[in-house]
């Protein structure tokens, strides 16, 4: 009996650890602000070297 009860425990504690991870995952899916991030960069025609993402260092 005791074997039963510590395995359900543990059956507990796994779930409550999945489902606080699975919470977690799902406010930072919903609250992901990149689709505007690309549309604002999108609507304003910025070209990699505005932006700094070619790879080159700015030269001076």
């Amino acid at each position: 009996m005791v074997h039963t009860i510590s395995f359900l425990m543990c059956l507990v504690l796994l779930g409550m650890i999945i489902v606080a991870f699975m919470a977690a995952l799902l406010e930072f899916v919903l609250h992901d602000t990149t689709d505007y991030d690309m549309e604002f960069l999108w609507n304003h025609k910025y070209t990699l070297e505005d932006l700094h993402l070619d790879g080159r260092k700015e030269e001076k």
